[in-house]
């Protein structure tokens, strides 16, 4: 597994609102649990309550991984978690008047032997790319995505739309949410990109995936960013990657040197633990 991450808070905002989480095969909380995790989050809402929101989000991700014990992954389980990291959103928005309204996005994938699977709410991404096609996996929660759905307006049409923020789905907005819950079959050699929407709304998907073209996986993250920002860079933006080598995933010994090759060249990371 080779993994990438990198956030900007771009070339107009004052405060970075997104964040992100890489638990590859080699960190000591994947090789305790068994599994790995990757995800992306973008707050929003109020006088920096996004970042408070993203940062909540990504923190209860972290604390059902602690918890986690079954030996089968399931969708209920991804559901559960959900509703546990909405509920801690919710809750701290009451007790804290100052944050009521915050809200955040959330892409993970959760991948464990030869299954992974995928929770999304919100408008961030995740893009899978096999055989050099690259698929956007997931879909957005916004009225300006229902309109595409619906045929009455071109995605082109939709990247330039006055109401392309307005989301119709996020984590905090509601006491109760319905998240996509969905497994995805891993192959070998399959490239995974996850972002917010501070980097496809500033460049192409084709313009995505030329860059990624041109780059390791290790600059893959950087590529994109900057290009972000060379475009405009109008809202915070974050890029993961990662890479399976092979199947099932192979968790390494905790001493092993495998392992702490692979724990040194990434331990500074963003959203690495």
């Amino acid at each position: 597994m080779d993994v990438a991450s990198l956030t900007s808070v771009g070339m107009v905002r004052k405060n970075n609102e997104d964040s992100c989480l890489i638990i590859p095969s080699w960190s000591s909380l994947a090789i305790k649990k068994r599994i790995c995790v990757f995800a992306v989050a973008d707050g929003m809402g109020g006088e920096n309550s996004g970042e408070v929101a993203s940062k909540i989000a990504v923190d209860c991700v972290k604390k059902w991984i602690n918890r986690f014990s079954s030996e089968l992954l399931t969708v209920a389980e991804i559901e559960e978690m959900f509703s546990f990291i909405n509920n801690e959103i919710w809750d701290h928005a009451n007790k804290f008047p100052e944050t009521k309204g915050m809200g955040t996005t959330l892409t993970i994938v959760v991948l464990k032997d030869n299954v992974a699977i995928v929770g999304h709410i919100g408008d961030s991404r995740l893009y899978r790319i096999r055989n050099d096609v690259m698929e956007q996996l997931t879909n957005d929660h916004s009225l300006v995505a229902e309109q595409v759905k619906n045929g009455k307006i071109s995605r082109e049409e939709a990247r330039n739309h006055s109401s392309r923020h307005i989301l119709s789905r996020v984590l905090g907005g509601r006491q109760f949410v319905v998240p996509d819950i969905f497994e995805i079959k891993i192959e070998k050699d399959d490239l995974y990109f996850m972002c917010t929407d501070g980097v496809y709304g500033m460049i192409s998907d084709c313009d995505i995936k030329k860059k990624i073209n041109a780059a390791n996986i290790e600059n893959m993250a950087a590529a994109v960013i900057e290009a972000a920002n060379s475009a405009g860079g109008k809202d915070n933006s974050t890029a993961v990657f990662f890479k399976i080598n092979g199947l099932p995933v192979d968790f390494p010994g905790y001493f092993s040197i495998s392992r702490l090759k692979s724990y040194f060249k990434t331990k500074d990371m963003v959203g690495f633990i």
